[in-house]
């Protein structure tokens, strides 16, 4: 047998892949630690103020928990030619939580933009906002999400049209729903990606926006968005003729971010930023002694994140839990040029001009199949090959998958890598929990003192609930 191919690793400019470790984040420490402690208190805290506390939330907390844990199950990676292997840790791939995934989904959403739906004419980022008074008929309901949208959609169409004067020209429109603020707070807006013009069977029209023109645009989506809560019985006329009256009503559009049809990157910059994930991994800090999750800011100053909030951590899983969208809910709308139906008509009229090329079966993967990759992902994101081998800069591909079934042969492979083969089990309530609990009960107890006590307070003893020892902002 020949000797394997030896490949010069300095080789790849891409740097070598290294496997996500979940356990280390802040995110996964605050999430499981407090997981528990959070379901217990949720009716007694946050029932009133944020509603009902769906299953498929706690499923997505749970999943999450397990998400890139090789505990779990993964696949084997094998390289041809050294023969060396990793693993590779399954993931949850749900919504809402875990910032791996959520941004996997993003670079899914941004491949599928450029492929199949963005044409290449200039862009811009129109961001809808709208007052603090309304967003309470807006949040969790996945049915508000289609009104905002369509309130968004109908403003920008007759602003295109009555801009440029032709009644019969359509713009693209790509309308993304962001249910968080920086801060992680309550913030249901709309981030729209808009042609920077509009189309009619003469081609495409050019429409500058100035200030002026974005307040015009302002006053035809508060009418929409007004028409359609009033119609829905949610208002009535008198609020909206109170809002109306006051000096600023709350309503906002900001449209100052424009890309040009050549610049590619800005626009990929662009669509991660609009389907971003609510927090990133690096925006989070968590003290377990204190009990204090804090958010960094989304943008860097002088080279540093800021603090831009502080919450306790059920407070910090209560917000978080309010970025798991309903089931079945759709947060991307597509309008105008770039509506399903108008995508549809277009590539049938380009499968007409093509129909007699011949294809070979050796064609390349179909665009919806490259999307789906892990490694093309990879690439995308971390500008790293996870299918180049470290060792000797050879191909690597995957050899098996082990589910979490097979128990026995994930413990046999942990063991033999040296990895850790059982998470720790549950320890009851948080570190800080335990600690304002115990402080709690010396405080009740002064003629106690700490080092004569032999036996203090269980976590668990209901004289020392969590209202007590930690309430309520």
């Amino acid at each position: 047998m020949p000797a394997p191919t030896t490949k010069d690793p300095s080789a790849n400019p891409r740097g070598v892949y290294r496997r996500r470790r979940p356990l280390d984040t802040p995110l996964y420490q605050a999430v499981s630690e407090n997981l528990e402690t959070f379901l217990e208190a949720y009716e007694e805290r946050f029932l009133e103020r944020y509603g009902f506390l769906h299953d498929r939330t706690v499923d997505t907390f749970r999943a999450f928990l397990r998400c890139g844990i090789l505990r779990y199950g993964f696949a084997r990676i094998r390289c041809t030619d050294c023969r060396s292997e990793y693993l590779l840790a399954f993931s949850c791939q749900l919504r809402g939580v875990c910032p791996s995934c959520c941004q996997k989904r993003v670079e899914i959403w941004t491949a599928f933009l450029f492929e199949k739906v963005l044409l290449d004419v200039d862009h811009r980022q129109l961001v809808f906002v709208i007052p603090k008074r309304l967003r309470c008929f807006f949040q969790r309901d996945g049915t508000m999400y289609g009104v905002l949208c369509r309130a968004v959609k109908r403003a920008v169409m007759a602003f295109y049209r009555t801009g440029l004067g032709r009644p019969e020209a359509t713009p693209g429109l790509i309308c993304h729903i962001q249910l968080f603020g920086d801060r992680l707070n309550p913030h249901v807006h709309v981030h729209a990606l808009c042609t920077d013009g509009a189309f009619d069977q003469e081609g495409f029209h050019h429409l500058p926006l100035g200030p002026e023109d974005l307040e015009y645009l302002q006053r035809l989506f508060q009418e929409e968005v007004f028409r359609e809560l009033i119609r829905r019985g949610l208002i009535t006329p008198a609020v909206r003729e109170d809002m109306l009256s006051w000096r600023h009503t709350g309503f906002s559009i900001d449209g100052s971010v424009r890309v040009h049809r050549a610049d590619k990157p800005g626009l990929a910059r662009l669509l991660r930023y609009i389907g971003r994930p609510c927090l990133a991994i690096d925006r989070i800090m968590y003290d377990r002694a204190t009990g204090k999750v804090t958010i960094l800011s989304a943008k860097k100053r002088g080279g540093q994140r800021q603090a831009v909030a502080e919450y306790d951590p059920l407070t910090f899983l209560a917000l978080l839990n309010l970025q798991v969208p309903p089931k079945g809910c759709h947060l991307v709308r597509y309008y105008g040029v770039y509506s399903s139906r108008t995508r549809a008509k277009r590539r049938q009229e380009e499968a007409s001009v093509t129909l007699s090329l011949t294809t070979s079966s050796h064609d390349t993967p179909s665009a919806r199949e490259r999307r789906r990759r892990w490694a093309q992902l990879i690439r995308r994101v971390f500008e790293v090959d996870p299918l180049q081998c470290p060792s000797c800069g050879g191909q690597m591909v995957f050899v098996a998958f082990i589910v979490e079934e097979q128990g026995d042969v994930i413990e046999r492979i942990l063991t033999h890598l040296g990895e850790d083969i059982a998470l720790p089990p549950p320890t009851g309530p948080p570190l800080w929990l335990q600690l304002r609990q115990m402080a709690a009960y010396y405080e009740a107890h002064p003629d106690v003192l700490p080092q004569d006590e032999a036996d203090p307070p269980h976590p668990s003893d209901e004289s020392y609930i969590i209202d007590e020892v930690y309430p309520d902002d």
